[in-house]
């Protein structure tokens, strides 16, 4: 019988980002639609450039004014090292003809420091996505002033989703020891949801190394695959957990089973065809099956069905059925 094992949890995106702008000025354009799906480094605004142009042209000026200063430097240094090494010219001269050049190499690093710096600003009025996924609406919109930092925007990846979720730290022993693959599989339904029929699959990425200590819970992960973009971050759903269809096990099906003041009973036939009640542990169940630790043997007959009436002693004639579970299972 194959095992799954029922959690309630919760999506999260994969990969999100807000779009911010870089740059402050005037936001000219957008080039998208709310919903759209947008690539890496996809052109999603367009803030004013012509502030920083001019500080472009500005910054570019200057540097080419200090290196027609630098050039000048270089052959007065030049001219005169020769006349020092002479004795024709005074070595204080050479001095500040080469302070002078030094200097001027200095500041033409810092010109193209300032120059890289606005260039960078012209580029970033380009505001680019920085992943691939389907972006929301915008959150400024065009013709107002934006300040640097300002969020325009979330993009979010949706082909792909988490789905969160925290069972205890015993069924995570549990899953651990008895999983049949290294990265159990999962299906996630919608909680609660008749109506839509949606089941996306995946598979265990992440169980945590340790347990909340005031629930006794271990945060668990999923990746399920939402090609369709079907479900969003956020929502609520079910998971189905597989442990293994390999586990020799012992099980019942719930309605089975009766309840007393000792615990919990199921009612067998034994070689004499005379009704017995025999008290069992259980450990893990679900909606089709509970498996039987203690109480009854493989090969021991137990009543399925309405057991109205029924009374250990009482003699009865049995007629085998197949078992319940194991058309449930295929």
């Amino acid at each position: 019988y194959p095992i799954w094992v029922t959690f309630s949890g919760k999506t999260q995106a994969v990969d999100e980002v807000m779009v911010v702008a870089r740059v402050s000025g005037e936001l000219l354009k957008s080039f998208f639609k709310p919903g759209d799906d947008v690539k890496k480094d996809q052109i999603l605004f367009t803030i004013d450039k012509s502030e920083y142009k001019a500080q472009w042209e500005q910054k570019k000026a200057i540097l080419e004014k200090d290196k027609a200063s630098l050039v000048l430097a270089l052959a007065n240094v030049r001219r005169y090292q020769p006349l020092v090494k002479e004795q024709l010219a005074p070595r204080e001269k050479l001095d500040e003809y080469i302070a002078t050049q030094k200097q001027l190499e200095a500041t033409i690093r810092a010109d193209k420091a300032a120059l890289n710096e606005v260039s960078l600003d012209l580029k970033y009025c380009d505001v680019r996505a920085n992943i691939a996924g389907k972006i929301g609406k915008e959150l400024i919109l065009t013709g107002n002033i934006v300040d640097k930092g300002a969020e325009l925007a979330k993009i979010v990846q949706t082909e792909f989703l988490y789905v969160n979720f925290n069972p205890s730290a015993h069924e995570v022993g549990l899953i651990k020891k008895y999983k049949s693959e290294k990265y159990p599989k999962v299906k996630v339904h919608l909680r609660g949801n008749k109506k839509m029929q949606l089941d996306l699959e995946g598979q265990i990425d992440f169980i945590d190394n340790v347990s909340n200590t005031s629930t006794g819970t271990v945060a668990v992960r999923a990746k399920i695959a939402n090609k369709e973009h079907l479900l969003f971050p956020g929502t609520f759903v079910e998971i189905e957990l597989f442990i293994s269809d390999q586990l020799p096990i012992l099980a019942v099906e719930p309605d089975q089973i009766s309840q007393d003041q000792q615990g919990e009973f199921v009612l067998t036939v034994n070689d004499k065809n005379l009704i017995e009640s025999r008290h069992i542990q259980t450990s893990y169940s679900n909606n089709d099956l509970v498996i039987v630790t203690k109480g009854i043997e493989e090969g021991d007959r137990v009543i399925v069905g309405n057991m109205n009436g029924l009374l250990p002693g009482t003699k009865v004639e049995a007629t085998k059925v197949a078992n319940p579970i194991r058309k449930q299972g295929l």
